[in-house]
C-alpha cells in the first residue's frame, strides 16, 4: 500500500495527471477536425509538465509545507522528469511547423510571468487582482485549441472562435475549486473569483458557464449528437464537482477529481461510437 501510495502521489504531484489532463484537451480539438495526429498533443503534454514544474520550483517557498517538503524529498526524481521532457520537447519541436513558436508565445510569456516577478517591480499575473482565474483559462485554451488547429493549418473562423470560447468556459468553471480551496491560503493581495464575490456566488457564476458551455454546442457546424449527449454528461458531472466544493476539501479532490474531467471527456469521446 505505502509503495502505491508513494507513486500516486508522485503521478499527481510531478504534474503528471495534469499533463495527461491538456493531452486530452489537446486531443479532443483535433479530434473535432478528424485530424489524427499526436506530435502536437505530445508536446502539450510535455510542455506542461516543465511549465507546472517550473512553477512550483519558483514558488517553492509560497506552496504548502506538505508539497513543499514532498518536493524536496523527490526533486532529483523531478529534474530527472523535466530533462527528459525537454528532450522531447526538442525532438518534436522538429516535427512541427517551422513557425508553431509563434501561437505560443503570448501562453509562454503568460506562464512564465504567472510566478516571476515583472522587471523592476514584485508583482506577477498570479497577485495582480483578478487576473489569476484568467490567465490559467486563457492560457489553457489558447494551447490546447489555437495552437494544435494553427499547426494543422486550420483557418481560425468562427468556428475555432466558438471552440475557443468553449473551453475557455469549460476550463473557468472547472478552476473556481481551486480557488475555492486555496481561499484561506491565497496571499491577501490575490483577488481571486471567491475572495471578491465569496463561495456561493462564484458557484453560481460556474454553473452559469457551464451552461453557456453546453449552449454553444449548438451553434457550432462541427459537432455531432453523441458529442452534445457527451458534453451534456460533463457539463452535469462538472456542476457536481463545483457545487460540493469547499474550503475543506480532500487533498486530492481538485488535483486528481476536477482534472480527470479532461482525462474522462476525451475517454468518453473515444470509446464511444
Amino acid at each position: 500500500m505505502q509503495f502505491l501510495e508513494k507513486v500516486f502521489k508522485f503521478y499527481i504531484y510531478s504534474n503528471l495527471h495534469v499533463a495527461i489532463a491538456a493531452f486530452c484537451l489537446t486531443k479532443l480539438t483535433l479530434d473535432l477536425y478528424n485530424i489524427d495526429e499526436i506530435t502536437t498533443p505530445l508536446f502539450v503534454f510535455f510542455a506542461t509538465i516543465i511549465s507546472y514544474n517550473f512553477i512550483r520550483f519558483y514558488t517553492l517557498n509560497t506552496i504548502k509545507v506538505t508539497l513543499s517538503i514532498w518536493i524536496m524529498s523527490n526533486r532529483w526524481l523531478l529534474i530527472s522528469l523535466n530533462f527528459v521532457s525537454v528532450l522531447f520537447l526538442i525532438k518534436l519541436s522538429f516535427e512541427l511547423k517551422s513557425e508553431f513558436y509563434i501561437i505560443l508565445i503570448p501562453f509562454i510569456i503568460a506562464t512564465f510571468f504567472y510566478s516571476v516577478p515583472f522587471l523592476f517591480k514584485r508583482k506577477n499575473f498570479r497577485n495582480l487582482p483578478g487576473l489569476k482565474l484568467f490567465i490559467i483559462t486563457i492560457t489553457w485554451a489558447g494551447v490546447t485549441v489555437l495552437f494544435p488547429l494553427n499547426n494543422s493549418e486550420i483557418q481560425f473562423s468562427n468556428e475555432v472562435w466558438l471552440i475557443f470560447g468553449q473551453r475557455f468556459l469549460f476550463l473557468f468553471a472547472i478552476t473556481i475549486p481551486f480557488d475555492i480551496r486555496d481561499i484561506d491560503f491565497d496571499k491577501s493581495e490575490i483577488k481571486t473569483l471567491p475572495k471578491v464575490l465569496g463561495i456561493k456566488n462564484s458557484k453560481i457564476i460556474g454553473v452559469i458557464a457551464l451552461l453557456i458551455f453546453f449552449s454553444i454546442d449548438f451553434l457550432r457546424d462541427v459537432t455531432t449528437k453523441k458529442s452534445i449527449y457527451i458534453t451534456l454528461f460533463i457539463v452535469l458531472i462538472s456542476i457536481l464537482f463545483l457545487i460540493f466544493s469547499n474550503k475543506k476539501q480532500n487533498p486530492f479532490y481538485c488535483s486528481f477529481w476536477i482534472e480527470s474531467l479532461p482525462i474522462l471527456w476525451f475517454l468518453l469521446m473515444f470509446f464511444i461510437a
